[in-house]
C-alpha cells in the first residue's frame, strides 16, 4: 500500500506541476496584450497628432493664399493716372498717413503722428526714386482702398506695386 501511495502522490505532484506551467501562458499572453494595446494608443496618438499638424499646415497655407490674393486685388491702377511724378508721390505720402490712421487707432496711431513727419517724406523719396507714375498710382490706390484685413501688409502692398508696375532692370526678361 505504501508503493501505491507514493505512486499517487508522485502522480499528483507531477499533475499540479503541469497545470501551474499552463498558467503562466495567459499571464504572459495578458502582459503582450496590455503592451499590444499600448502600442496601438500610441499609433492612434501619433496618427491623430499628425493629422493635427496637417490641417494646420492647410490652414495657414490658405491664410497665405487668401491674403495674397487680397493683395493682388488692392494692386490695381486707378482710372486715371496723375499726370506729374511729384502730385503722384505726394498722394502716395498722404495715402499712407490716411491707411495708419483708417487701420490702426490708440497708441499706435499716436506713435504714428509723432513720426510721421519723417515718415512720410521717406515714403514719397522712396515713390520719387521709383520714377514711375504708374507705381506711385498704385501704391496711392492701394494704400486708400486696403481692406481691414490687410492693415499689417502696408509693406507688401508698397512693394507689390513696384513689382507690378515699376520699370524692369535691363537685360532681364519678365517670366513668362
Amino acid at each position: 500500500m505504501r508503493t501505491s501511495a507514493l505512486v499517487l502522490a508522485v502522480t499528483l505532484c507531477s499533475s499540479s506541476f503541469a497545470c501551474d506551467s499552463g498558467g503562466a501562458k495567459p499571464k504572459a499572453n495578458a502582459a503582450a496584450d496590455a503592451k499590444a494595446s499600448e502600442d496601438d494608443e500610441r499609433k492612434k496618438a501619433v496618427e491623430a497628432l499628425r493629422k493635427k499638424r496637417e490641417a494646420e499646415a492647410k490652414a495657414k497655407e490658405e491664410a497665405e493664399a487668401k491674403k495674397k490674393a487680397a493683395i493682388d486685388a488692392a494692386l490695381t491702377l486707378p482710372e486715371t493716372l496723375p499726370k506729374k511724378l511729384d502730385k503722384a508721390c505726394k498722394a502716395v505720402g498722404e495715402a499712407h498717413d490716411g491707411f495708419m490712421n483708417r487701420m490702426f487707432e490708440g497708441e499706435t496711431v499716436e506713435k504714428w503722428n509723432q513720426a510721421k513727419g519723417t515718415q512720410i517724406p521717406m515714403t514719397v523719396a522712396q515713390c520719387t526714386k521709383q520714377g514711375s507714375i504708374e507705381v506711385a498710382a498704385c501704391q496711392a490706390n492701394a494704400l486708400d482702398n486696403a481692406p481691414e484685413d490687410l492693415k499689417k501688409e502696408l509693406p507688401e502692398l508698397l512693394r507689390g506695386c513696384i513689382d507690378k508696375f515699376g520699370a524692369k532692370a535691363e537685360g532681364t526678361t519678365p517670366p513668362a
